[in-house]
């Protein structure tokens, strides 16, 4: 009893440390992804379509089971009642497949195989993109929030300096109320980013399933310039690697199987019976071999029926390639215009901003120019930082979106 009491109080001090040293480090996207992929029911989904997958390919080699069968009777010959006695037998059948028939059914197996493995990979992929975009958005109202925290500090300075000078009765009182009403629209403003937040890190912390550490910090992630892209033969390559243009082509090989079984199971399988009589008056052991004979059906209706299935999957691959080439390159333009504004407020117009209102608060200081000046290059700032952290969010969605068609290892930037 001891002995167990001091390993869970050791555990628990364990516990205790690993929390506190999660706490202290901030928690990048890349280990995020790792949590939500592990701890997330989505993994198990995947999990277990890549089991159906291996099952799919099991099933397709295995051999029809033998049937066992065993009579045993009284007879009682209508002559001779003193022959009377107990009749047996048994036997035992084995269908034995056509080779060419069974080698299209274990591609057709195959085939069914790569679609589920293709619907798992999709499942994963989506579930990393799903990760990354909840991390980007509690990134983007984390930096709004800071943003709202400054605005109502400049506010806040900004009411207290022109209260003062309007009781010294070098501002007027015009100026003094309009400096209350900012900061009064700057805290409500704060508010609302509060709750946003906090909103956007309640649905990260749902989304990893595991607990996280409380108060969560977080490592941004740094957008450099995005390289030129040839969005034409990026689509097309990136398309290739699509689950859901691969899950079609596995469709359309499994329907073109499916047609060759169809077709080669025109040549029956062979039917083959080992069997045991124990009558009366004799004992018979015997083999027998049986097939189907193709004379009135031939297999023609099935034929028909997978050669249809075929041409319809044949073409649901090639639209779904096309669908695929299309949206990518609708991603990657999005993915171009969304780096574009990113990098254009960072490097002109943050810094422009901001130098307006050093300068402008610098002439209101010395009376040169009026508040609603200052208010206005303030706003200006604010708003302009407001626009760089939807910017960089719009630039991480847009690659998710890409992601999801193209694969999570997706980065322009190698």
């Amino acid at each position: 009893m001891r002995q167990s009491t001091v390993c869970r109080r050791l555990a628990g001090m364990l516990f205790l440390s690993c929390t506190t040293a999660l706490a202290e480090e901030p928690l990048d996207v890349d280990r995020y992804v790792e949590i939500v992929v592990r701890a997330h029911p989505g993994a198990a989904q995947s999990a277990g379509l890549d089991l159906a997958a291996s099952a799919e390919k099991r099933a397709a080699r295995l051999f029809p089971d033998p049937v066992f069968e065993y009579s045993r009777g009284r007879a009682e010959p209508a002559g001779a009642p003193d022959l009377r006695g107990t009749e047996k037998g048994y036997s035992v059948s084995q269908t034995l497949p056509w080779p060419g028939t069974f080698s299209a059914g274990v591609e057709a197996g195959d085939r069914a195989a790569d679609g589920l493995s293709a619907a798992a990979e999709g499942v994963r992929w989506d579930l990393v993109v799903a990760a990354r975009a909840a991390f980007a958005r509690l990134s983007a109202r984390r930096a709004l929030l800071d943003v709202a925290r400054a605005a109502e500090g400049d506010a806040r300075s900004l009411r207290d300096l022109v209260t003062r000078r309007a009781e010294l009765g070098e501002a007027r009182e015009s100026d003094r109320i309009k400096a209350m009403v900012e900061w009064l629209r700057q805290r409500r403003s704060l508010s609302a980013a509060e709750r946003e937040a906090e909103a956007a890190e309640s649905v990260l912390r749902a989304l990893a399933v595991e607990p996280l550490p409380s108060p969560l910090a977080l490592l941004p992630v740094v957008h450099p310039d995005l390289p030129p892209l040839d969005r034409g033969a990026l689509a097309t390559q990136l398309a290739e690697k699509s689950p859901v243009v691969r899950a079609a082509r596995a469709e359309a090989g499994r329907q073109q199987a499916l047609l060759a079984v169809a077709r080669k199971s025109r040549i029956p399988d062979l039917a083959v019976t080992v069997f045991r009589q124990e009558e009366l008056d004799k004992q018979t052991t015997g083999v027998t071999f049986g097939v189907q004979v193709p004379l009135w059906n031939a297999k023609r209706g099935e034929i028909a029926r997978a050669d249809a299935g075929s041409r319809i999957a044949e073409a649901g691959a090639g639209r779904a390639r096309l669908e695929v080439v299309t949206e990518l390159q609708t991603r990657l333009k999005e993915l171009q215009v969304a780096a574009d504004q990113a990098t254009l407020l960072d490097r002109e117009v943050l810094p422009a901003a901001s130098r307006s209102v050093e300068l402008v608060r610098l002439s209101f200081e010395e009376g040169e120019t009026s508040l609603l000046d200052l208010l206005d290059a303030q706003r200006l700032l604010r708003d302009a930082q407001r626009e760089a952290a939807e910017a960089h969010l719009s630039l991480s969605l847009a690659i998710g979106e890409v992601q999801k068609l193209a694969g999570p290892d997706f980065d322009p930037w190698r």
